[in-house]
């Protein structure tokens, strides 16, 4: 019953038909589909970099489709990076249903799909947010890249119920989802940058400042005073772009 409780708890996914047309703020956009190693053939769109920039691999929240989320490239724009938006097995065009190993296996793909194209994983930049967070640091560890983004993520799955669920009994264990973010995050080499808003009543900016302690050094906090779960970005206003493109600026000249 707990392990039911919590898929329903993580996952909204919005389905597309095999045939809809990219919306018009996904112009430009080109449509890919990777095989991922568990055989689930996930769908991204993909915008290419300007000269000389890295790209972005963003690993999106637990709701909606790459279609929805594709506004994201206006909030990144001053950065001047490439973008690869994927969804997650069950959403959008992607066959499936969403796992935490599901979603790790097409998170792997994608950096594979990427290397493929000459995109090594030095010249990317994982981004999750909130629940892509998770993603984020699972697929991070093994990997040399440029530089990880965390936005309002969590520590783990657990860390999050106890505080949303307080009904459940203290010391059940959790034998399904869990994205431990946590136990992970210090095994990332890469640059950390841990983004998140001081009123976030979904994830506590508390669940933020944990993940950054816990990161290796080179790491960086930016905190977005007044923003919630979902408007990060938007509440920071130019600031958000100027502040992300320093950080990917200052992590390229390390």
């Amino acid at each position: 019953m707990l392990d039911e409780l919590i898929q329903r708890f993580l996952y909204y996914p919005e389905r597309l038909p095999a045939d809809a047309p990219l919306p018009v703020y996904a112009r430009g956009a080109r449509e890919v589909f990777l095989d991922a190693a568990d055989g689930n053939r996930v769908h991204a769109l993909v915008w290419p970099a300007a000269p000389g920039r890295p790209t972005i691999l963003f690993l999106h929240g637990n709701a909606q489709s790459v279609f929805e989320w594709a506004l994201v490239r206006e909030d990144l724009a001053d950065l001047d990076c490439g973008l690869f938006l994927l969804d997650y097995p069950g959403y959008g065009k992607s066959t499936g249903r969403p796992t935490e190993a599901s979603l790790y296996a097409a998170g792997r793909a994608a950096l594979a799909w990427l290397a493929g194209e000459g995109v090594p994983p030095a010249r990317t930049v994982v981004m999750g947010k909130s629940l892509g967070g998770g993603v984020a640091g699972e697929i991070a560890q093994d990997a040399d890249l440029a530089g990880v983004v965390l936005e309002s993520t969590f520590r783990s799955i657990p860390h999050v119920l106890a505080r949303l669920l307080p009904m459940i009994p203290a010391g059940v264990e959790f034998k399904g989802e869990r994205y431990d973010t946590a136990a992970k995050i210090g095994k990332i080499r890469a640059p950390v940058l841990v983004v998140h808003g001081t009123r976030d009543d979904l994830i506590p900016v508390e669940e933020g400042r944990a993940l950054y302690e816990l990161a290796r050094e080179p790491k960086a906090l930016y905190l977005v005073p007044g923003a919630g779960h979902n408007d990060v970005a938007m509440v920071a206003g130019p600031e958000y772009g100027r502040t992300l493109r320093e950080w990917l600026d200052g992590i390229a000249t390390r």
